[in-house]
């Protein structure tokens, strides 16, 4: 009898006091949750991998180690989630997660149905809203992807990855004033948020305004080194400015850190060219052609491939 009122007893107090009883995986689960929410990914990778090796099965420590994985590693994270999601089926966090994933991998099918799945299931998330607008905005549909923006700003107006995200695309759509007052909203909420000063370096960059854009460039690496866009806005300026090798190293970074992207790979043909090696220009240019997010760029591009004679 006093050993099944111990037993009562104690697993009362596990439901109390949350964490008291937890298994070791799930304790190295909420520390990992902490240090995400601290933003200290590779110390948050390394505690949700150490759950992952005490409890193979733990769908949250597989969400996590999903999740907090470099973009480097798609595929391994996308591996992780599918676990996750097999072994919770309603996992928003793996889904909004894989979404991602498979959008680095350049699996946009894919992101785009594990976006719409993860606003299904939490409507009210607002990073769930961008991130199916950013999928959308990558398939060409940026028209599409601004309502997602202005959802995500309705519910979090302090959210500075959506203004920064609906400036990207406002710029893209030709609302030039639109996306300059989107940008410099995010800056104002989040000084300290490097993409936001990477957007704005680009828009300055296509605006011809490389003082500027160079300034802006510098301050989104200085405050993110791992941010693709803003080695290749300043991948563009260097070219303008004939330095061509300080060029082409920022365009490298620019594609080596994040997706294949239509503009880091335009940029990087354009240095080739200038530099003579017309092979690794065309296949740069005809692969940014693909990806490029309206029909004006991809003329564009075509254009100037005529003009070096590599059509």
């Amino acid at each position: 009898m006093y050993g099944r009122l111990a037993i009562s007893i104690l697993i009362l107090a596990c439901a109390f006091a949350v964490g008291a009883c937890a298994s070791p995986a799930q304790g190295e689960v909420e520390r990992g949750k902490a240090l995400l929410n601290e933003n200290k990914p590779t110390e948050a990778y390394a505690a949700f991998d150490a759950a992952v090796a005490l409890d193979p099965k733990n769908a949250q420590a597989l969400t996590g180690r999903g999740c907090a994985r470099p973009m480097t590693d798609a595929v391994a994270a996308i591996a992780d989630l599918d676990r996750a999601i097999e072994l919770a089926p309603k996992s928003f966090d793996a889904y909004r997660c894989r979404a991602e994933a498979h959008r680095t991998a350049g699996q946009l099918d894919a992101a785009s149905a594990d976006a719409t799945k993860a606003v299904e299931l939490e409507p009210s998330d607002a990073p769930a809203h961008v991130t199916l607008g950013n999928v959308l905005d990558d398939m060409n549909r940026t028209a599409e992807a601004i309502p997602e923006y202005d959802k995500a700003i309705e519910l979090d107006p302090k959210l500075a990855n959506a203004y920064n995200q609906r400036s990207i695309a406002r710029w893209r759509l030709h609302d030039q004033a639109g996306a300059a007052a989107d940008v410099d909203k995010a800056i104002e909420l989040d000084p300290s948020y490097g993409p936001a000063f990477a957007g704005r370096a680009m828009s300055e960059a296509f605006g011809g305004d490389c003082t500027k854009a160079l300034a802006d460039a510098d301050k989104a690496i200085e405050l993110d080194p791992e941010f693709p866009s803003a080695y290749g806005a300043r991948a563009l300026c260097r070219a303008e400015a004939r330095d061509l090798d300080g060029a082409l190293d920022d365009a490298d970074k620019a594609i080596a850190l994040g997706r294949s992207d239509a503009f880091a790979l335009w940029v990087r043909g354009l240095i080739h060219a200038e530099r003579g090696d017309n092979v690794a220009a065309r296949a740069d240019l005809l692969r940014a052609i693909d990806l490029a997010p309206t029909p004006d760029f991809a003329a564009q591009i075509r254009a100037q491939m005529a003009e070096y004679g590599l059509q």
